[in-house]
């Protein structure tokens, strides 16, 4: 009789045990989910998003005009960089480029530029993305970089918002895909062909890991080393663009 007691009392027990295992798995369910819903909520940092694809490539409009691939591609991790035709920087070296610039000091001039303040501070989420049908606009004011104004050659995006009349430079849209990375910014600003939108920047992602990247990349280190032999004073892309962009702005 003891027996039977005891094993009854057993099976009474791992129930309750089994019970007590159910509860603590929806529990803990529901809590991940919950975490999930907030995270998803979250003001997402568009840089931080680009960081964790690490390989971009960006063309601008003389980019897709010229064709035959020309653009910047960065390797946001490792701080390396290329731009078609006029310098690069891997493992720590600089190659090509013109001025007084070290190494570390070009990579964050070029991802100023390219990379800009517009995806560096803007702060998004992807309901609000969706929301939006994948284009986000904001105003020149909410994104621009005013310290940036400070250095020598200043971001295009920075001179554009610091020389325009505020009705002549008034929105940013930004078009994102569906994994939410950026893939196009325009300006609506009176340039050469009035007041109208402008395509500024196209970014896009073709290196699938950082062999494929390395391949480009040494492409145009060799592509670097051969102009520097054939002219020696050429200037960075982006340093052309800046100074005639300036000179254009000052008129």
């Amino acid at each position: 009789m003891k027996v039977l007691n005891n094993s009854l009392k057993l099976k009474a027990l791992s129930k309750k045990h089994l019970l007590l295992i159910v509860v603590v798995i929806i529990i803990a369910t529901v809590f991940s989910i919950q975490i999930v819903n907030i995270v998803q909520k979250k003001p997402m940092d568009a840089y931080a998003i680009l960081q964790k694809q690490r390989f971009v490539f960006i063309q601008n409009q003389d980019d897709l005009e010229q064709g035959n691939n020309a653009g910047a591609g960065f390797d946001l991790k490792d701080r390396e960089l290329f731009f078609s035709n006029s310098s690069a920087i891997k493992n720590g070296i600089l190659y090509g480029g013109k001025g007084n610039y070290e190494m570390k000091e070009y990579y964050r001039t070029a991802l100023n530029e390219e990379i800009s303040s517009i995806l560096m501070n803007i702060k998004v989420t992807p309901e609000e993305i969706k929301k939006n049908n994948y284009q986000i606009t904001r105003s020149p004011e909410s994104l621009a970089n005013k310290k940036l104004l400070k250095e020598k050659f200043p971001p295009e995006f920075e001179l554009q918002y610091k020389y325009r009349k505020k009705n002549q430079f008034s929105k940013v849209p930004i078009t994102y895909n569906k994994e939410f990375l950026p893939a196009k910014i325009e300006w609506y600003y009176k340039g050469e062909e009035g007041l109208k939108w402008y395509n500024w920047r196209n970014y896009s992602y073709p290196f699938k890991n950082k062999s494929d990247f390395d391949k480009r990349l040494d492409e145009e280190i060799e592509d670097v080393k051969a102009i520097q032999e054939e002219n020696k004073g050429d200037y960075p892309r982006f340093e052309i663009k800046l100074s005639i962009l300036k000179a254009q702005l000052y008129c």
